[in-house]
């Protein structure tokens, strides 16, 4: 009887122990083909947009500590593929303090490397208020290159200037708010009116 009960109790370990192995022998398979699979099939990067931000107001400090400018919107979505932020009706102010404060809006805008492009499309304005080192001035386009970390914007589109009292138009434009340097390179049409200043 004995010789009957260890019997069952072996060949009942035994079966125990060869399930267990059975078992941890499936998971192992699993995760080895798993992994061939990912190695063999990538996973596809993500192309959708990851997140998003309404009504934001985003501050980019400068390597001293001091703000240099803030960008506001209705809405910022990021793009994982680059890196890349949408915006919907962004306005940019200026905060240097080195140089004439300017205030930029337009209907969209995208933000890319690493913050250093902002691509401003559709109804685009610049606006620099006077100031007792620099004129007033206003700026419509369609497109506007902002490089905030250089204070210059670009343009390839047709754009129309105001200065004080004269306006400028042309196709092409290079404008650095640090130094008032600007330039336009097609088609350049200027109004100036005389000057009101006694000699």
């Amino acid at each position: 009887m004995k010789n009957l009960r260890s019997t069952f109790r072996l060949r009942f370990i035994m079966l125990l122990l060869l399930c267990v192995a059975l078992t941890l022998g499936s998971f192992w398979m699993v995760e080895v083909m798993h992994k061939k699979t990912e190695e063999v099939i990538p996973t596809p990067a993500r192309t959708e947009p990851d997140y998003y931000v309404d009504n934001f107001n985003y501050v980019q400090m400068a390597i001293d500590g001091q703000p240099r400018y803030n960008i506001t919107g209705q809405r910022l979505t990021h793009n994982p593929m680059d890196d890349s932020f949408d915006v919907i009706l962004p306005v940019i102010h200026s905060l240097s303090k080195d140089n004439p404060p300017m205030t930029l809006r337009s209907d969209t805008g995208k933000i890319e490397d690493n913050n250093s492009k902002v691509n401003l499309y559709g109804n685009v304005k610049a606006d620099r208020l006077p100031t007792p080192t620099s004129s007033e001035f206003h700026l419509k386009s369609e497109y506007l290159l902002l490089l905030p970390d250089d204070d210059i914007i670009k343009s390839d589109k047709f754009v129309e200037m105001t200065l004080d009292q004269s306006v400028m138009t042309g196709t092409g434009l290079y404008a650095n708010n640090a130094t008032r340097v600007m330039k336009l390179f097609k088609n350049v049409h200027a109004n100036i009116p005389p000057s009101t200043k006694k000699p």
